[in-house]
C-alpha cells in the first residue's frame, strides 16, 4: 500500500507561513496602538496637572509671564493631544488592515486544511476497501482449500 500524499502539500505550507508572518504583523500594529493610546492617556493627564498647577496658582499671586508660559504649554498639550489622536486613528486603521489580512490568509489556509482532511479521508476510504477485497481474497482461498480438503477426505 502506497503512503498518503497530498499534492498541495506545498502550496499549504506557504499559506501557513503568510498566516504566521500576517499575524506577527497584526500583533505588531497591535502593540503599536496601544503605544499610541497610552501616549494619549498620558498627554491627556499631563494636561490635566497643568490645569490643576494653573487653578493653584491663580489663588496666590502670579505673574503674567507665568500664565502666559501656563497658556502656550495648554496650547501645545491640546497641539500633541489632536495629533496623537490622529495618530490613534491611523493606527486603528492599518490594524484593521492587518486583521483583515491576517484573516483572508487563515480563511486560505483553513480551506487547504479541509482540502487535505476530504484527501485523506479518500484516502483512507479507499485503503480500507483494498484491505477488505485482500482479507475476502484470503478468506476465498482459505474457503477453497478447505473445501478442497473436505473433498479429498471424503474420496480417501
Amino acid at each position: 500500500m502506497k503512503k498518503f500524499y497530498f499534492k498541495l502539500s506545498t502550496p499549504l505550507r506557504i499559506k501557513q507561513l503568510k498566516e504566521k508572518i500576517e499575524k506577527q504583523k497584526l500583533a505588531e500594529a497591535v502593540i503599536e496602538k496601544d503605544r499610541a493610546e497610552n501616549r494619549l492617556v498620558q498627554l491627556e493627564l499631563t494636561k490635566k496637572n497643568t490645569r490643576e498647577k494653573i487653578k493653584e496658582n491663580m489663588s496666590t499671586s502670579v505673574k503674567t509671564s507665568v500664565l502666559s508660559d501656563y497658556d502656550v504649554y495648554a496650547t501645545e498639550m491640546i497641539s500633541l493631544i489632536d495629533t496623537q489622536e490622529s495618530v490613534i486613528s491611523q493606527a486603528c486603521e492599518v490594524c484593521e488592515e492587518r486583521r483583515q489580512s491576517f484573516l483572508g490568509y487563515r480563511r486560505e489556509r483553513k480551506i487547504y486544511e479541509r482540502i487535505k482532511e476530504n484527501k485523506y479521508n479518500d484516502y483512507n476510504k479507499k485503503m480500507n476497501r483494498e484491505e477488505q477485497k485482500i482479507s475476502d481474497e484470503l478468506g476465498n482461498i482459505n474457503h477453497s482449500r478447505l473445501e478442497r480438503d473436505i473433498s479429498n477426505e471424503k474420496n480417501l
